[in-house]
């Protein structure tokens, strides 16, 4: 069963439609889509993929470490974020973790499924403070209960939430000297404003910094990740990882995002504007929404059983949050689309509200 947003495939075959038929708010993708240097990037190295991948991204890595100012050896590329998730139970002793819950259900499943026994303690965040991560008090709980580390999303997903630079700095601070390792997952960062705390890992032995490509270039079908990690971290999961798990292309479209300033821009000029109108929308509808700071939106309503039933009759997907922990069937994720798509949504869901 598909546990996340953007299974166009599996809801095209279900219904019977073409792929193209689906408008999908399931995925909180780039609503620019992939930018055009990146397509141009792709097809000039379509001859490439009669070679295997290079196995350890050399290009790729020496790229983002020239741009954030990193020990290249401190970088790993993975296929997608989430292979390094996955990674890092398995190839560190963590017998204790805990995770801020609700975000991301694969940082619960990656520690469960480590080949050795890894207990998850879940610290359950509050629907009344909009589900707002504190990262100290997160730390003093994890002393206070004994545990090798922390997962924190930031910002998190599926609230579009983020926690301030120097909150994060202290929390780094406190979990080195608790020798816990702090896992940040910054996939969605580049659509905030909010400071990175990837400079801070050259002199933290303890902190893991999580990036992925996927979502800000709109490359979901390539799969592309990366860490930051410390050097004996680094060199650990690197002995247990499959081989060629980023493929050539990936690594190009990789080197090819790391010089598009202007796509940053146009990205957060057109978040912006629509955003407002979108907020707008959801409380015209009468529909609670968390104050998202992303691309993405966390709503609640009774109705969301309702709406996600309605929609998908429309070939319309939004992401039912039921499998998060700490929300119910009465929480949807929504993705910012283009302009033309969040009005079919708002005028959707309104037919779809009871009195509309």
């Amino acid at each position: 069963m598909n546990r996340h947003g953007g299974d166009l495939y599996g809801w095209a075959l279900t219904a019977g439609v073409r792929r193209d038929d689906i408008t999908d708010f399931s995925a909180s993708i780039n609503p620019l889509g992939t930018p055009r240097e990146i397509l141009r990037t792709i097809r000039a190295r379509l001859h490439d993929i009669e070679h295997y991948p290079d196995p350890t991204s050399t290009e790729l890595r020496n790229k983002l470490s020239a741009a954030f100012d990193l020990d290249p050896s401190a970088i790993l590329c993975g296929n997608g974020c989430t292979e390094l998730i996955y990674l890092l139970p398995r190839a560190l002793p963590l017998t204790r973790v805990l995770i801020a819950q609700p975000t991301f259900v694969e940082y619960e499943r990656a520690c469960t499924m480590a080949p050795r026994d890894c207990t998850v303690v879940p610290y359950p965040l509050r629907a009344r403070d909009d589900f707002d991560t504190d990262p100290l008090a997160i730390l003093h709980e994890a002393v206070r209960v004994s545990v090798d580390a922390v997962f924190l999303c930031n910002p998190n997903n599926p609230t579009g939430r983020t926690i301030e630079m120097d909150t994060m700095k202290e929390a780094a601070t406190l979990a080195a000297a608790q020798r816990i390792y702090l896992i940040i997952d910054e996939s969605f960062i580049e659509f905030t404003s909010a400071g990175s705390v990837i400079g801070l890992t050259a002199d933290n032995p303890y902190l893991i910094v999580l990036r992925s490509m996927t979502k800000f270039y709109a490359l979901p079908g390539l799969r592309l990740g990366w860490g930051v990690f410390p050097p004996k971290v680094a060199r650990a999961l690197d002995a247990i990882r499959e081989p060629w798990s980023v493929n050539t292309l990936a690594q190009a479209a990789g080197i090819a995002a790391l010089s598009l300033t202007a796509h940053r821009e146009r990205t957060h000029a057109f978040l912006e504007k629509e955003k407002k109108r979108l907020e707008r929308g959801f409380k015209t509808l009468g529909i609670d929404h968390v104050l998202s700071r992303t691309n993405y939106y966390l709503l609640r309503s009774r109705h969301c059983p309702r709406i996600v039933k309605g929609l998908k009759e429309q070939n319309i997907l939004v992401r039912d949050c039921s499998n998060f922990k700490g929300l119910d069937e009465t929480y949807i994720r929504v993705a910012v689309r283009k302009n033309r798509d969040n009005d079919i949504l708002l005028k959707r869901m309104a037919a779809l509200l009871p009195n509309a």
